[in-house]
């Protein structure tokens, strides 16, 4: 948990026409719900989940439909429900129908749900360092940063200059920006650090302490630089650890 740690010591998934070249290209969308289900009502919204994936398969949809459950903060319990590597368009021509998946919903789950917020993030490969692996890993540490309105540009700038310095020094982390675009407050940024299991949180003594990774990529005075400029464009930040929840998603058969 060393990077994520570090950092949030000192401070995470669609419109008009989009060309073929475009469209080949991997989408950056995360379309995701947060859905809480009723107290009392976990096993049947569970049960409803693993009805759902079945029907996803009974529909041969050709993409995934992933779901996570939150561990710890103040949405412990929720699930997070969605698609990622999606293209506003794509929502145009979702892969079921969207009446048929609806219908589905609200026989199947929709009255074990308390609460439902739908968001939708933008990931940033340009910063980020994803694993090779496309499934998504056991855990994940997630780390919400609200941004001063007026930093926004030196927030992006130190970020890039973090994974600037983990790529120069060969640094073996894995981690995923993304940005909140529609479903919340602006200047929302979200960083995702994935784990294989608990043991994986523990810092990792091979890896240096991050003033030390900036300063070995540029100078020891770049390198508080750097991160004078992180602390002061943060109002906040919140962490929860997540759990992949394979048996309630759907991820069609290659």
């Amino acid at each position: 948990m060393q990077f994520g740690k570090l950092v949030s010591t000192l401070g995470l998934i669609f419109l008009g026409a989009v060309s073929v070249a475009a469209q080949s290209q991997p989408g950056t969308l995360a379309a995701l719900e947060f859905q809480t289900p009723k107290n009392g009502a976990v096993t049947q919204y569970e049960e409803g989940r693993k009805q759902k994936a079945d029907w996803h398969k009974q529909q041969k949809d050709t993409q995934p439909l992933y779901v996570w459950e939150i561990l710890t903060g103040d949405s412990t319990g929720t699930y997070v429900v969605g698609r990622l590597g999606q293209h506003w368009a794509d929502l145009d021509k979702p892969t079921v129908p969207d009446a048929a998946d609806l219908d589905t919903y609200r026989k199947l789950i929709a009255s074990n749900v308390q609460t439902l917020v739908a968001r939708y993030y933008d990931y940033m490969p340009k910063v980020s360092n994803p694993e090779s692996s496309m499934t998504p890993s056991k855990f994940s540490e997630i780390i919400t940063y609200h941004v001063r309105g007026d930093r926004d540009s030196e927030f992006r700038s130190t970020i890039k200059r973090f994974n600037e310095a983990i790529q120069k020094g060969k640094v073996p982390l894995n981690y995923y920006w993304y940005e909140l675009v529609n479903g919340g407050p602006g200047e929302t940024f979200v960083l995702s650090i994935p784990h294989a299991n608990y043991a994986d949180f523990e810092d990792n003594p091979n890896i240096k302490p991050f003033r030390e990774i900036l300063k070995d990529a540029f100078s020891a005075a770049e390198a508080d630089e750097i991160l004078k400029g992180f602390d002061a464009s943060v109002k906040n930040t919140e962490s929860e650890i997540i759990r992949f929840r394979d048996d309630l998603s759907y991820i069609p058969a290659k």
